[in-house]
């Protein structure tokens, strides 16, 4: 072979040996540009979590053994100067009285006088005078019911519901009432104590609810547990968290 060709293909190994090395070193160097940036991506995301959680407050239900199925939890933005009153307003879930001094109904449940509704904020209790205090960022305020006799603490409280419903008539008018279960107690016995029920003078009849008085091609419906109660059920002797409802419908 000639000779010429024997030093060209020895240069040429030669040439290639030299140049590996600096292809292994590129090749390093874009792996670890590669993994640098794979890196940095994960750890953005807790940081905007973490913000977002810094510029909220919570309101939460807590509606324990007296309204279990009103129990949930809400977060709204925090801003300057938001007010605890004014924390419960936003939230959508909360009425006040007309003189603005206590709740008069949390979602569409009110409660009679045997109930009422507290509040704590970071877990201390509330007093009505304090409506007007200011919040913070993260706080949270726990919406509950409790007894009005506040004597009665640990007592597992059981309760009755009475549901208003204007049904198709008047679509507008859906409410519930929650009071204190009270053994032995009657369906009349409910819609008597509820403040929102007029009966009529014998008691045997519902005259008008929430102030509104069926016409003649009307009437209101009584229910236990979706179940209608015939002409005597106002007799009829209910359990805890019985579900008493009175619906408006048209007279068949």
């Amino acid at each position: 072979m000639d000779n010429r060709v024997n030093d060209f293909t020895q240069g040429g190994v030669t040439y290639m040996m030299k140049k590996i090395p600096g292809y292994i070193g590129v090749c390093l160097l874009l792996l670890a540009i590669l993994a640098g940036c794979s890196e940095t991506q994960p750890s953005e995301q807790p940081i905007v979590k973490e913000t977002e959680t810094a510029n909220t407050i919570t309101v939460a239900v807590d509606g324990s053994t007296f309204l279990p199925d009103a129990t949930k939890s809400i977060k709204r933005d925090f801003s300057e100067g938001l007010t605890l009153k004014k924390a419960l307003l936003n939230s959508g879930l909360v009425d006040f009285t007309a003189d603005g001094k206590r709740i008069q109904s949390v979602g569409e449940v009110s409660l009679d006088s045997s109930l009422s509704w507290a509040v704590k904020l970071n877990g201390k209790d509330i007093e009505q005078e304090d409506w007007d205090m200011e919040l913070h960022a993260k706080d949270e305020v726990i919406i509950y019911v409790k007894a009005a006799d506040s004597g009665g603490d640990g007592v597992a409280y059981q309760t009755t519901l009475l549901k208003v419903s204007g049904g198709n008539i008047m679509p507008t008018l859906n409410r519930q009432y929650a009071g204190v279960y009270v053994q032995e107690c009657t369906v009349r016995d409910v819609l008597k104590s509820s403040g929102i029920v007029r009966m009529s003078e014998n008691n045997k009849f519902v005259v008008s609810v929430e102030n509104v008085t069926p016409r003649m091609n009307e009437r209101w419906v009584i229910m236990v547990n979706d179940k209608e109660l015939m002409e005597n059920g106002l007799d009829m002797k209910l359990n805890p968290r019985d579900a008493v409802k009175l619906e408006l419908t048209n007279a068949s």
